[in-house]
C-alpha cells in the first residue's frame, strides 16, 4: 500500500500550514469532541494526538458523544461554564446546520482572515467544501465524504440464485396476496447484485430466510434499527432512491415516501429482515457481529464499515468479521421500484440507485478556548499525507482534490481499492443529493423512526379486515404522524 498503514498519524497538526502557532500555543489545553469506532479512536488517541502535542507543545483531551443529539446538549453545557474546554467538534453532516442555526458554532471567517480560509478550503472537493457553507459563510472544514453501498456475501448470493427455482412458486404466491400480482412480469433473478432492484433483494432475502444455515432459519438482510439518526438515514435514503424530493420527504405522506414505508413493512412482515435489528437496537457494530455469526448476508454500509468488517490480518486490533475474507463484495445500491404493480405486472413507477452523500466535518464551537489552534488541528488532519494514511486504514472517502483525482496512485487496487472504487461510484450516482437541509432534521428523524416502528415493525393488521397496502400506509402516516411532522418543521413544512 502506497501510504503504509503502519505510519498511522492522522490527527496531527502541521505547523507549516499556518506559522507561529507552536510558540503561541505552548502550554494550551484543548478538548476535541468525537465519536469513533474503537479501532479508529485508538489510532486517534495513540498515534495522532501525541504527535500533535509534541509539535505544538500543548495538551489534547478527547471527549466522546454517543448520539448526534448529545452534541447540542454538551455545547450548551459548555456555554454555561466560566471556561469551556471543547475546542473542536467532529460533526456529522445531519447536525451541521442544526448547530449553526442554534447559534452554537463559529464561522471560520471569525477565526482567520477570509482570504486565508478560502485558500485553504480550495484544497477540498467542491461538494465537501460547499456543504460546510451556511448562509454564505464557511463554518466547517471537511473531514470525509460518506455514503452507503450495498454489502453482500458472494457465496450466499450464488446459493440464492441456485435455489431460486425451488422457491419461486412460494415467493410468487406470498407476494400475490400482498400486491395483487406476485413477482413482476417476466421476472428473472439476476446473479449480479449490481443489477438488482428491490424485488431482487426481496427474493434473495426470502430464500435466505426460508433455508437453514447453521441449522437455523431467520431473516438475514439488515440495516440499522436503533432509535438514532443512523436508522433515519436508512429510511430517508430509501425515499431518495424512490425519487423523493426534499419536499416529498418533509411532507411525510408523499407517494414516494409512502412506498418506502410500505416496502419496509413488507420486509418485516415476511421475515426478510433479521428481527434483532429492532429487538436488540442494532447499530453498525451489531451488524458486524451479525455478519460474523452468520446472521447477516446482505446489508447497507459505509466505507469505514467495510474496512472494519474486512479487518487487517496483520493487525490484532482490527480482526475480521468475515467467516471467509474473500467472500465480501460491494456494489452500488439496488434500484428502487414501487411495491405496487400494474395489471400487466410492471412497477407503477421506477426510482433509481441514488442515495444521500453526507460525511463529517470539523466545526469550532463559539465557546472554543482556542479557535485558531482548533482550526490548525482540523487542517492538519486533512493534509494530503495524513488523510491518505487514515483513509487507507479505515476506508474513509477522502475530501482532498489531490487524492480524489488520483485514487489509483494513492491506494492499492486489491480489496482496499475496491472499497474506494465502489464508494466513489456511488457518490457519482448520488450527484448533489443530500438529506433535507433543515434546522430540525434531528427532531424530524425521531418522528421518522417512530413511524417506522409503529407502522412497519409493530404493526398488526386489525380484526376489521384492513390490509396494509399503499392506501392504508398513507392513511396511517397522515393520521398518526403528519401533525407532529408539521409541528416539528414549522415554517419549513412544505406549502400545501
Amino acid at each position: 500500500m502506497k501510504f503504509q498503514k503502519l505510519v498511522v498519524v492522522s490527527v496531527v497538526l502541521l505547523a507549516s500550514l499556518l506559522g507561529g502557532c507552536s510558540n503561541k500555543s505552548s502550554g494550551k489545553k484543548i478538548t476535541v469532541l468525537v465519536r469513533m469506532m474503537p479501532a479508529q479512536e485508538r489510532f486517534f488517541r495513540d498515534q495522532m494526538i501525541p504527535a500533535f502535542e509534541k509539535e505544538y507543545k500543548c495538551k489534547v483531551d478527547i471527549a466522546k458523544f454517543e448520539s448526534e443529539w448529545d452534541i447540542e446538549r454538551m455545547l450548551k453545557l459548555e456555554g454555561s461554564k466560566k471556561d469551556g474546554s471543547i475546542a473542536l467538534v467532529k460533526t456529522p453532516f445531519e447536525m451541521t446546520r442544526v448547530l449553526v442555526n442554534k447559534g452554537l458554532m463559529r464561522d471560520l471567517y471569525d477565526v482567520l482572515d477570509s482570504n486565508q480560509v478560502l485558500q485553504d478550503l480550495a484544497e477540498y472537493h467542491q461538494l465537501a467544501t460547499g456543504l460546510g457553507f451556511i448562509d454564505g459563510k464557511p463554518y466547517y472544514i471537511p473531514r470525509k465524504l460518506e455514503t452507503r453501498v450495498f454489502f453482500y456475501l458472494k457465496s450466499k448470493v450464488a446459493d440464492a440464485v441456485t435455489k431460486f427455482p425451488n422457491h419461486k412458486d412460494r415467493i410468487n404466491t406470498e407476494l400475490k396476496k400482498q400486491n395483487g400480482y406476485g413477482l413482476p412480469a417476466d421476472y428473472a433473478f439476476e446473479s449480479d447484485p449490481a443489477e438488482w432492484d428491490l424485488y431482487d433483494l426481496y427474493v434473495a432475502g426470502s430464500i435466505w430466510a426460508n433455508e437453514e444455515y447453521n441449522g437455523v432459519k431467520m431473516g438475514r438482510v439488515a440495516h440499522r434499527g436503533a432509535r438514532y439518526l443512523g436508522t433515519t438515514l436508512d429510511i430517508v435514503d430509501r425515499s431518495l432512491q424512490m425519487g423523493a424530493s426534499r419536499e416529498d420527504i418533509l411532507s411525510l405522506t408523499s407517494d414516494k415516501n409512502v412506498e418506502t414505508y410500505l416496502w419496509e413493512n413488507v420486509f418485516v412482515r415476511n421475515g426478510i429482515y433479521n428481527s434483532a435489528m429492532w429487538q436488540d437496537q442494532w447499530k453498525g457494530a451489531n451488524i458486524y457481529t451479525g455478519i460474523k455469526d452468520g446472521k447477516v448476508f446482505a446489508t447497507f454500509i459505509q466505507q469505514i464499515d467495510a474496512f472494519l468488517i474486512h479487518g487487517w490480518a496483520e493487525d490484532p486490533s482490527m480482526p475480521s468479521y468475515l467467516p471467509v475474507e474473500s467472500d465480501m463484495a460491494l456494489c452500488v445500491m439496488p434500484k428502487a421500484v414501487s411495491f405496487g404493480l400494474s395489471p400487466k405486472g410492471k412497477p407503477t413507477f421506477e426510482g433509481d440507485r441514488n442515495i444521500s452523500t453526507g460525511g463529517w466535518w470539523w466545526g469550532i464551537p463559539k465557546t472554543s478556548p482556542d479557535a485558531k489552534l482548533a482550526y490548525q488541528f482540523a487542517r492538519f488532519m486533512t493534509t494530503r499525507e495524513n488523510q491518505a494514511k487514515e483513509c487507507s486504514r479505515f476506508g474513509m472517502v477522502p475530501v482532498r482534490k489531490d487524492i480524489l483525482n488520483n485514487l489509483p496512485e494513492v491506494f492499492d487496487q486489491g480489496w482496499v481499492g475496491d472499497i474506494f472504487k465502489k464508494s466513489v461510484e456511488q457518490i457519482r450516482i448520488n450527484g448533489l443529493t443530500t438529506v433535507p437541509l433543515i434546522k430540525n432534521y434531528a427532531e424530524m428523524g425521531q418522528n421518522v423512526i417512530d413511524a417506522w416502528y409503529s407502522l412497519c415493525v409493530e404493526y398488526k393488521e386489525p380484526q376489521n379486515g384492513e390490509k396494509m397496502n399503499f392506501a392504508t400506509m398513507k392513511m396511517r402516516l397522515a393520521s398518526d404522524y403528519l401533525e407532529k411532522q408539521k409541528q416539528l418543521l414549522g415554517d419549513e413544512f412544505p406549502a400545501e
